[in-house]
């Protein structure tokens, strides 16, 4: 066990009682939203910000304690590259977003099972999943070896900082505040306003991270077809994602209630198994890359 510092162990009991604290709100907000049990009005209705804050403390707290952090990495990676269990893990989160598409479909004006709401529970779980994949691509990159330079490992980085935010994004909703900000100052730009207006301002960031994530994946996923292939197809569902996201507000809104449910489902349901196959296919180049070490 590695030599910790004492204010690295003061530092995470601060921050492991401050994930309690955490966990304890959302359980009350939890108890309201389905409930309405009232109990600690103050903590509000809404899950997101405490959820963000868990994740975001759990990935400092893996930092300053890097014996807890290597304990929990070691098991998500023993989840994603070992058989059976990664079929498993598979089946468990495509099982969760099938239930999660149903129950938008048969409660879709219930805010924690709407689909497109932000407060809701597919949220929740695509913010958790977000959260898994860039930890996932963090164990690629721990592959490159201790010794590797910056360099070797700063692609993985990037990824995984992709990763972290949109599920982050996600949660606390950063990207909407481009949307009421752009409102307020040219509410009468209706070309600006004929999409999202967010995806005026993320859409050079995506571009750039597609053309990112083409290079990448032909560079290092060339010798591992089924980590290609799959990446890809992830790739493929996102970009698919935006283009209904381009399309939400003058062609899916519009149709009504029935017509937009079905493509605000298939919206969210191509982000979430995105984002599951693409735990699947780096999970698939952690089993290549070790074997080939062997």
């Amino acid at each position: 066990m590695t030599s910790i510092a004492p204010w690295k162990k003061n530092t995470g009991l601060i921050l492991k009682l401050l994930i309690l604290a955490d966990f304890v709100g959302l359980f009350f907000i939890y108890l309201r939203t389905e409930f309405h049990l009232d109990i600690f009005p103050f903590l509000g209705n809404r899950l997101n910000t405490l959820l963000a804050l868990v994740l975001i403390k759990t990935f400092i707290l893996g930092r300053v304690l890097p014996d807890w952090g290597d304990r929990w990495m070691a098991r998500l990676d023993n989840w994603v590259s070992t058989v059976p269990k990664r079929y498993y893990l598979l089946a468990g989160l495509l099982g969760t977003e099938v239930f999660l598409e149903i129950m938008w479909f048969l409660y879709p004006e219930n805010f924690m099972w709407n689909l497109n709401a932000e407060k809701g529970y597919g949220t929740h779980f695509s913010t958790i999943q977000l959260y898994v994949v860039g930890l996932t691509v963090l164990l690629c990159a721990r592959l490159e070896g201790k010794d590797a330079e910056f360099k070797a490992k700063a692609p993985w980085y990037l990824l995984a900082s992709m990763y972290f935010f949109i599920g982050i994004d996600d949660c606390i909703g950063i990207h909407e505040n481009f949307i009421k900000w752009s409102q307020s100052i040219a509410p009468k730009a209706n070309a600006f306003h004929f999409i999202h207006e967010w995806l005026w301002f993320y859409g050079p960031f995506i571009a750039a991270m597609v053309v990112f994530l083409v290079w990448f994946f032909l560079k290092r996923f060339k010798e591992t077809p089924g980590a290609l292939i799959v990446n890809f197809l992830a790739l493929t569902l996102w970009i698919g994602v935006l283009t209904l996201e381009g399309l939400a507000k003058n062609v899916v809104d519009p149709t009504g209630l029935d017509e937009s449910r079905i493509l605000i489902g298939m919206e969210e349901g191509f982000e979430m198994v995105g984002a599951t196959l693409f735990l699947f296919g780096y999970g698939q180049y952690l089993i290549h890359a070790r074997r080939k070490k062997q």
